[in-house]
């Protein structure tokens, strides 16, 4: 498949290429996805060589050292156009190269033109005033979110922070959805954080490897006030004001039973954080800048968000609390839910703050690999709250 000739995907490609490749981030985004894209990064570095453009080379060597400049990136991108335009260069290799990694990767990459890679984060989020929930309307919709951060470092906590500000910030009637915090941990770390903005936090005792199935499942099983809608979002997520009202009024065309809200998800980096959450969560704004964002597109995620109703999670049984750790988790709960209702996908924006990876592969495999997706038949009932007390 050959792409249009005035095409700028190629040659843009060519740029991500060099940033996928040396940027840890994009790691950090999916390694099992990063994993599977080796062959095709290869084969556009391999292009840029048969070409024998030492400029262009030269140019792509200096990114790789520094994958975070903008004007590094523009470089390589204004390079790799300048050749595969000029009729007489050979570069039939690389168009497709970089043709076949913009088509065929799960990862994609953003640098927005007011990228400040300088931004840093001052723990403001700490000082926040509470925001509780108030009203006692008609209750549409349950958000649960599973959550543990046990580390050093605050990034997950800020995170968590943020994700509960943007949802006290939306067009929707605060009284018409409940948020549920779910901290699954050997003891609630972070139930003061939590209180200060959630409808409640449920703490879920366990101090092995996480287990977000079953710590989902404890939030919809254990809530005081049960919705005919549920949304699982990460702790991650940064969402935009209109969230819950456009999402919740989804569900009114006929059919409706789940859906994802978006195609991608853009895991933003740590300076792309900071200028998120300042957008959102301190100036009020409706929507983080994408121009001052950088950081990497997860082509048709499986995680982060979904929404269905209430009897579609409990006819497919919750999520599979079978699944401990990084990897599968999200992808077995949609194709069951897929396979349970009709289902739909939507193209909004969806944003991942970021947080160091702790994510692991094994030869290139998750460690939920074992498990066959598809396979979940709780045995007993799910969400327990004591299921690992003992």
């Amino acid at each position: 498949m050959t792409p249009p000739a005035d095409s700028d995907n190629p040659a843009r490609a060519v740029a991500d290429a060099a940033v996928l490749k040396a940027d840890d981030g994009a790691r950090g985004a999916n390694p099992y996805y990063w994993h599977r894209i080796q062959d095709l990064l290869t084969a556009v570095a391999d292009a840029v060589v048969s070409c024998g453009d030492a400029e262009l080379s030269a140019a792509i060597e200096a990114l790789e050292a520094d994958p975070a400049d903008v004007g590094r990136w523009q470089r390589v991108r204004e390079l790799a156009k300048a050749a595969m335009d000029d009729p007489d260069r050979k570069t039939e290799d690389l168009t497709q190269a970089a043709w076949d990694l913009s088509r065929r990767s799960r990862l994609g990459y953003h640098v927005g033109g007011a990228y400040d890679r300088t931004a840093t984060d001052d723990g403001g989020w700490s000082r926040w005033e509470a925001a509780k929930p108030s009203g006692s309307g008609e209750l549409l919709a349950q958000i649960v979110i599973p959550f543990r951060n046990r580390d050093r470092n605050e990034y997950r906590t800020r995170n968590l922070a943020a994700c509960l500000k943007s949802l006290s910030d939306q067009s929707a009637d605060r009284s018409s959805y409940q948020v549920t915090v779910v901290e699954s941990d050997d003891e609630p770390r972070w139930r003061d954080l939590a209180e200060n903005y959630a409808d409640e936090h449920l703490f879920a005792p366990h101090g092995g490897p996480f287990n977000k199935c079953w710590a989902v499942n404890v939030g919809v099983v254990n809530t005081a006030r049960p919705a005919p809608v549920i949304c699982v979002l990460d702790a991650d997520g940064l969402v935009d004001r209109e969230f819950v009202e456009r999402n919740v009024a989804r569900f009114d065309r006929d059919g409706a039973g789940g859906f994802m809200p978006f195609r991608d998800v853009t895991y933003v980096d740590q300076p792309a954080s900071v200028r998120a959450v300042a957008d959102r969560c301190v100036a009020g704004r409706a929507e983080a800048d994408p121009d001052r964002l950088r950081g990497f597109l997860v082509h048709r995620a499986p995680g982060l968000c979904v929404w269905l109703r209430r009897d579609v999670f409990n006819a497919v049984g919750g999520m599979d609390e079978r699944f401990e750790g990084w990897g599968r988790e999200d992808l077995d709960f949609v194709l069951r839910v897929q396979l349970a209702t009709a289902f739909d996908q939507y193209d909004d924006k969806m944003l991942h703050l970021y947080h160091p990876s702790s994510a692991l592969l094994n030869n290139g495999q998750t460690v939920n690999a074992h498990i066959p997706l598809l396979s979940w038949q709780p045995e007993e009932p799910i969400g327990r709250i004591d299921r690992y007390r003992d």
